[in-house]
């Protein structure tokens, strides 16, 4: 009896070693699993955004300083100069021709970059610089805002120098395609299609997303190059036509088409050459995937292409006399009032 009650304790004991040896491993190799998955996963990834690179912040901390210095003065310049243009151009009915309401739809896009992109970008480079890393919120803002904004920007310039290949070569067919409910149909569906295209990045293909962003934005930059190649060609025939002929309705038409064409080439021609280098850093880096050696690239080319949110308002208001008279008298309303 004594020997079966030993025999059992005995037991019992090498029992009790294996269950809590056992224990010991498994808590072992949750700890090694837990471990692997705070290397695999970095903290503050997330899937919709691509994941910040910080372990060079000293080489573009003065990059990040002057750019964003650059936009705390542009923003609100742009904010407020579009949105006189917008106001111009609504408030004025002989001022609502198809062409310049494209060009107001290009003016809200400015508006909007200076909302919230150029606020987005400041916050990123000045938090890059202080902390070394970003905030969701001010990565989500910034990444959202400037692929809508931008999106917008490529879209309607697309459509702008389409409607002066139409005013110039296709003047049969413009009141068709351009009356007033259309251009804001246009209008509203750039808008949808860029939203749309920037809320694909919410849906775990983020990477597809962008991708298509890129391309989209590519050819919506060779279409524009394109169409106003072959309206400056077609401008300056009409003008070597036109040049020596009697004063006619028709002639005098031809000169007004010729005067806004050479007007909006002027627009498009300076948004191309600020954008294009920001196109050019995405398109290399995000979908064609290859590797920057430096992050200021971004930088640069990013607070170009805010610039154009200044370029817009200063080129209507400098070739424009009906738009430059508008916005001097609202001024004087503002300014009296």
């Amino acid at each position: 009896m004594v020997h079966c009650r030993a025999k059992k304790s005995k037991i019992e004991r090498k029992a009790e070693k294996i269950a809590k040896d056992l224990v010991e491993t498994v808590s072992s190799q949750i700890a090694m699993d837990n471990n692997n998955i705070s290397v695999n996963i970095p903290p503050g990834s997330c899937y919709h955004l691509p994941d910040p690179i910080f372990d060079q912040v000293s080489q573009r901390f003065t990059t990040n300083l002057i750019t964003a210095i650059i936009n705390i003065v542009t923003a609100p310049v742009a904010v407020i100069v579009n949105a006189l243009v917008i106001t111009a151009i609504f408030s004025t009915s002989r001022l609502r021709t198809p062409s310049n309401l494209l060009i107001a739809c290009l003016a809200l896009s400015d508006v909007f970059v200076g909302l919230t992109a150029q606020p987005g970008y400041i916050t990123y480079r000045l938090m890059e610089n202080q902390h070394r890393s970003v905030a969701f919120f001010a990565r989500i803002i910034y990444c959202a805002a400037f692929y809508v904004c931008f999106g917008v920007l490529f879209t309607t310039l697309t459509a702008v120098s389409y409607e002066r290949f139409v005013a110039v070569r296709l003047r049969v067919r413009y009141n068709n395609l351009f009356s007033y409910s259309r251009v804001v149909k246009y209008m509203l569906d750039i808008w949808v299609l860029n939203v749309s295209l920037a809320a694909l990045q919410w849906a775990k293909i983020n990477h597809v997303a962008r991708g298509i962003h890129h391309v989209v934005w590519l050819i919506c930059l060779l279409v524009t190059g394109i169409t106003q190649v072959a309206v400056l060609i077609i401008v300056r025939r009409s003008r070597q036509q036109v040049h020596g002929v009697a004063e006619t309705i028709e002639n005098a038409r031809k000169q007004r088409e010729v005067k806004v064409a050479l007007r909006i080439s002027l627009i498009v021609g300076v948004y191309l050459i600020l954008n294009c280098p920001v196109m050019f850093v995405a398109f290399y880096h995000q979908t064609l995937e290859y590797n920057l050696k430096i992050y200021n690239y971004y930088s640069w080319a990013e607070t170009f292409a805010f610039l154009n949110s200044c370029s817009n308002p200063v080129i209507l208001f400098w070739k424009n006399q009906q738009v430059r008279q508008r916005i001097n008298d609202i001024l004087m309303n503002v300014v009296c009032w």
